[in-house]
C-alpha cells in the first residue's frame, strides 16, 4: 500500500497514529495473529485449508473491499474515480487473461508472487512514514529506516529464488536463478542496516531522546514477519500464508484509522453513510459492512465463474487475480492522491 504521501500530519511529537491501544493492536496484535494462524496452517493440510478459509473470507476479501471505502462509498468519490472503478477493471482483466494465454498459470503465479511482495513492502513503507508524520518528523529524512524496510524483503525474495521452488499455491512458478553469494550479500546488507538502525535507537534512548515508539515497533514487526515468511519457513506457500494474514489484517485496521481521521469532524452530510460508519465508536459496524459486502461480491464471483470451463482458460483464476491486481493498482494510486488527504 503506497500511503507515504497521504497520511496527514499531526501537530506535536505524538508517537502513535491513534493511541497505544489501537497501535499495539495494529502492530503487536496483528503480528501475533499472523504468527499463530500461520503456525496452525503449517501443522497439517487440513488446518492449512481451514486457516486459508478464515484468511480469505474474514481478512483478504474485506481488506480488498476496504480500499473502495476511500473512493466508492459516496457519489462524489465515485464520480472523481470513475475510471478506476469502471474503466480500469476491463483493462486489468484483458492484461491478466493475456498473461495466462501467453504463459499459462506459471505466468500468473509468477506475476502474483512478485507483485504481492512489492505491494506488501510498499504498505510497510507507507505506514512507517505515517508514523514519522504522526511524530512530527520528516519521513524523507530517515533513509536508514527505509533501507531496513526494503532490504529485508529483498533478501527474502533472493533467498526464495535461490531455493528454486517448483510450485506456489498448487501451481507452477518461475523464479530467476540466484547464486548463493548474492543471497549472502543481501543478507549482510539487511542485517547490517538493522544493526545500525537498532544502534541509533539505543543511542537516542540512552541520551534521553527516544525516537518514535510506534515507528520503531512497526519496523521491527515488519522485519519479524518478513524473516518468518521468506527465510524461516522453507516452503514458499506456507511462508506466504504468514505475511498474507499480516498484510490483510493490518490493512483493514489502517484504512479504518485513516477513515476515522478523515471524518474526525463528525458526520459529513455529503457522505452521510460513510462518515457515520467511520466514527470511532462504529469500528464493529464498519468491519461488518466490509465483511458483508466483500462476502456478497466474492460469493457472486465464485458462482458466476464456477460455471465456466477451465479447458480453454482458467477463468476462475483469471477473474480472482484480476480483482487482486486491480486492487493493487487502485491502492497505489489513491494513497498518493492529494485528493485523498484527510
Amino acid at each position: 500500500m503506497a500511503v507515504a504521501e497521504s497520511a496527514p500530519a499531526v501537530a506535536g511529537p505524538i508517537d502513535w497514529l491513534r493511541g497505544p491501544r489501537f497501535d499495539l493492536s495494529l502492530i503487536v496484535g496483528v503480528l501475533a495473529l499472523a504468527l499463530v494462524l500461520g503456525a496452525a496452517g503449517c501443522a497439517s493440510p487440513a488446518l492449512f485449508a481451514a486457516v486459508i478459509a478464515v484468511d480469505f473470507w474474514l481478512l483478504a476479501y474485506p481488506h480488498a473491499l476496504s480500499t473502495f471505502t476511500r473512493i466508492a462509498f459516496d457519489r462524489e468519490g465515485a464520480r472523481a474515480h470513475a475510471f478506476l472503478l469502471f474503466g480500469l477493471p476491463p483493462l486489468v482483466f484483458a492484461a491478466t487473461a493475456g498473461a495466462v494465454a501467453l504463459g499459462g498459470v506459471l505466468a500468473l503465479n509468477t506475476i502474483y508472487f512478485f507483485w504481492q511482495s512489492w505491494h506488501y513492502t510498499r504498505q510497510s513503507y507507507g505506514i512507517a512514514r505515517a508514523y514519522h508524520r504522526s511524530a512530527g518528523s520528516d519521513p524523507a529524512g530517515d533513509r536508514l529506516s527505509d533501507l531496513v524496510v526494503f532490504a529485508w524483503p529483498s533478501w527474502g525474495l533472493l533467498h526464495r529464488a535461490h531455493q528454486q521452488p517448483a510450485e506456489f499455491y498448487g501451481g507452477p512458478i518461475w523464479l530467476p536463478p540466484v547464486p548463493k553469494p548474492l543471497v549472502v550479500l543481501a543478507g549482510a546488507l539487511a542485517l547490517g542496516a538493522l544493526a545500525l538502525w537498532t544502534a541509533r535507537h539505543l543511542r537516542a534512548l540512552a541520551a534521553g531522546r527516544p525516537r518514535s515508539t510506534g515507528h520503531a515497533l512497526f519496523v521491527l514487526s515488519h522485519v519479524v514477519i518478513t524473516a518468518v515468511s521468506y527465510l524461516v519457513v522453507r516452503e514458499i506457500t506456507l511462508g506466504w500464508l504468514f505475511i498474507n494474514i499480516w498484510h490483510n489484517a493490518q490493512y483493514l485496521l489502517f484504512v479504518w484509522a485513516m477513515n476515522v481521521r478523515r471524518f474526525r469532524g463528525g458526520v459529513d452530510p455529503r457522505r452521510a453513510f460513510l462518515s457515520r460508519l467511520c466514527q470511532p465508536e462504529q469500528a464493529l459496524r464498519y468491519a461488518l459492512v466490509c465483511l458483508a459486502l466483500s462476502s456478497g461480491f466474492y460469493f457472486a464471483l465464485g458462482q458466476a465463474t464456477g460455471r465456466m470451463s477451465w479447458e480453454v482458460l482458467p477463468f476462475v483464476l483469471v477473474c480472482h487475480q484480476t480483482v487482486n491486481f486491480h486492487h493493487y493498482i487502485v491502492d497505489a494510486m489513491i494513497w498518493r492522491s492529494r485528493a485523498q488527504r484527510a
